[in-house]
């Protein structure tokens, strides 16, 4: 005879980026092993692997999760660990005046995900020349992971260049795809400062979760003796603003 099969509940939420409704469960046992091993490992290649199969194994329905934009990834998962783990986040910071922890918990659904106002990807260099970007995907990712010793200058060329979706003109549309690499940077490296900027804005601009939260220290710190100061609560406060999916685990 068989072991049970235990049911797992299953939820719904609509993605960021289009207002679609995915559906998922939470992750089990099985796929936190895989995070756990690949956080181990300290390994950004691994650990992203990791998310990607967790989220695979996770999501249910005609969804592509290598092409999705990577702060659709960071929401999805976000809620599986919600589900899997409680909707409480609770996330501990060292006080930087007594070095003693401060403890923080919030609510995931009070985390939201910041948009700019007027944020687009089209991207108007002239009255007739312009740039149409994609966001930053899996497969971009694993691409410029390659790149990790490159320097800064490198890999913000390597990020636009794989984010171009199509460059147009008056005349006619031109697809990445369809065009090599040399001649992508050769459009890039003919922009002027102010155009090369427009497409910049558009990376700084790319949404993602962010949550304010309050720290405030009430450990309990001891006085000074030579003044005969009695023990005193600390009393270090801060806002701070948690953004990226990162920030919201210890």
């Amino acid at each position: 005879m068989g072991l049970p099969t235990i049911t797992v509940p299953k939820y719904s939420l609509k993605l960021p980026s289009s207002g679609k409704e995915v559906k998922y469960r939470p992750f089990l046992v099985k796929e936190e092993k895989i995070l756990l091993i690949a956080m181990e490992s300290e390994d950004e290649k691994q650990i992203l692997d990791a998310t990607t199969t967790v989220i695979k194994n996770c999501v249910f329905g005609d969804i592509d999760i290598d092409t999705m934009p990577l702060f659709d990834i960071e929401y999805i998962f976000l809620w599986l660990r919600a589900k899997a783990k409680g909707e409480l986040i609770e996330l501990k910071y060292t006080c930087p005046d007594c070095e003693k922890n401060i403890d923080v918990s919030f609510n995931v659904e009070n985390v939201k995900l910041k948009k700019v106002k007027d944020h687009a990807n089209k991207i108007e260099l002239t009255e007739s020349l312009g740039v149409v970007l994609k966001y930053p995907n899996m497969i971009i990712q694993s691409k410029l992971d390659q790149f990790t010793d490159k320097s800064n200058v490198e890999k913000i060329f390597k990020t636009i260049q794989y984010c171009i979706d199509y460059i147009y003109d008056a005349e006619a549309t031109y697809p990445a795809k369809d065009h090599t690499e040399k001649e992508l940077i050769d459009f890039l490296e003919s922009l002027t400062d102010p155009q090369f900027q427009k497409i910049a804005k558009f990376f700084e601009d790319i949404p993602s979760l962010n949550h304010k939260v309050h720290l405030e220290c009430k450990s309990k710190i001891k006085g000074d003796d030579k003044k005969k100061e009695k023990t005193k609560v600390c009393g270090y406060k801060e806002d701070i603003v948690l953004e990226g999916l990162a920030s919201f685990f210890d």
